[in-house]
């Protein structure tokens, strides 16, 4: 908390922009692919005028907007950041510069070309400039949709930040169409604990890449972090595991180069160790289906419950929820059989329910895919299962009875 002495905070605040109290840091963005960095996010500080000491930015930016300063400590920002970034450039001509424009001024600056020309006075050019938009703090959509497209046209990219934080609104991509999405730390976060926080990252990636935009991961601070978003399909990374914010100097660019070439050599290993589980995982599972497969072809159609019971007991190592056959047609022949270990039921019955004898499972993708395709065996992807509400895949494989007739066998299994 900033200490004001004889000053009050509207003097404090209007100091710190008089007297241009603000230092910019950088922090690395990282191409784990490409084994480099590849931009720089400009980040200020404020500096107490009465004892030094540094003034958090999100402090800084409160006490602006409460007294009406928030446009000239943008701009003041945003020219420490740009007047720092002149000595990098030189460096690496390459090298693209991430500057935060508070979107709640966005408004009050349409028309003036202020930034624009901040940037042409530093001698940058505005293609290594991605102007960073804060997701929350996006006011009138209209305006914003002007003032990205314009920018856009001049050279610059658009980045989204804080995506997936709060109450994000995805209306926000249509309208601003981001040349970057930049996702939350929050999301990040021990990422490889949460099954939920997965399957966001992952969908987030999957619109960006079928959109055109790169995902930038924030706040990686770990290196089992920065496997799982990478794996994820981020495209770079940001965090304290690479750098704080720092001033730069060849030392620094170092240090981040060189944790760069470990980072990779350890993703190269989780990678590498994932396969191989895999394969195993896939082995042990045919190896299943191809001796329960045997079993059912020599077995009447009217013993099939019972016998899936038999099997799922027997391979209990598996893990195996619950399995259940359907005919040619995709209507289920059998009730689905869950492992004595496993309650069955999930608690919400109403909406999630296992299907049951005579349901017609045919609009199933493990059905159709499996039935109008040359292969044998279907492996979803993980998933949280109507039947039990656990996370699950399913696996299913078509066989020929001794009868001449062909059926489905269908198993979840639990994949924690």
């Amino acid at each position: 908390m900033i200490q004001y002495g004889n000053h009050n905070e509207m003097d404090t605040i209007k100091e710190t922009i008089d007297n241009e109290r603000v230092i910019a840091k950088y922090q690395p963005i990282v191409s784990l692919v490409k084994k480099k960095i590849v931009a720089f996010e400009g980040l200020t500080r404020g500096v107490n005028i009465l004892n030094s000491e540094i003034i958090p930015p999100l402090e800084m930016f409160e006490y602006a907007r409460k007294h009406d300063m928030t446009i000239a400590l943008d701009r003041l920002c945003r020219e420490k950041c740009i007047e720092g970034f002149k000595s990098i450039h030189r460096m690496n001509n390459k090298w693209n510069l991430f500057i935060n424009v508070d979107a709640s001024v966005i408004e009050k600056l349409e028309g003036s070309n202020y930034f624009l020309n901040q940037i042409l006075k530093g001698k940058i050019s505005p293609k290594n400039i991605v102007i960073e938009i804060n997701e929350a703090r996006t006011g009138n959509l209209n305006v914003l949709e002007r003032f990205t497209n314009t920018y856009r046209k001049k050279g610059f990219l658009i980045a989204l930040d804080d995506v997936g934080a709060g109450f994000s609104n995805l209306d926000r991509i249509s309208i601003i169409k981001p040349d970057i999405i930049k996702l939350d730390a929050l999301l990040v976060r021990n990422i490889q604990d949460s099954y939920h926080k997965q399957e966001i990252f992952k969908c987030i990636t999957g619109l960006a890449n079928r959109i055109g935009a790169i995902v930038v991961a924030e706040g990686v601070e770990t290196q089992i972090e920065l496997n799982y978003v990478v794996e994820f399909g981020a495209h770079l990374v940001q965090g304290y595991f690479f750098s704080k914010p720092e001033f730069i100097n060849n030392n620094m660019i170092k240090k981040v180069n060189d944790k760069i070439e470990n980072a990779v050599n350890s993703y190269k290993e989780h990678m590498i160790l994932k396969a191989r589980r895999d394969r195993l995982y896939r082995y042990k599972i045919d190896k299943f289906l191809s001796k329960f497969v045997k079993e059912l072809r020599v077995n009447p159609v009217n013993n099939f419950d019972n016998l899936i019971l038999e099997f799922i007991d027997k391979y209990k190592n598996l893990d195996i929820e619950c399995a259940y056959i359907l005919d040619e047609t995709g209507i289920q022949i059998t009730d689905t059989i869950f492992s004595k270990e496993k309650s069955g039921i999930h608690p919400d019955g109403i909406v999630f329910s296992p299907a049951v004898k005579g349901e017609d499972n045919s609009l199933k993708r493990y059905y159709y895919e499996l039935m109008n395709s040359k292969i044998d065996n279907y492996f979803s992807e993980p998933y949280i299962s109507y039947a039990t509400g656990e996370i699950c895949i399913t696996l299913s494989r078509i066989f020929t009875h001794n009868n001449y007739k062909k059926y489905i066998l269908c198993i979840d299994i639990a994949k924690g």
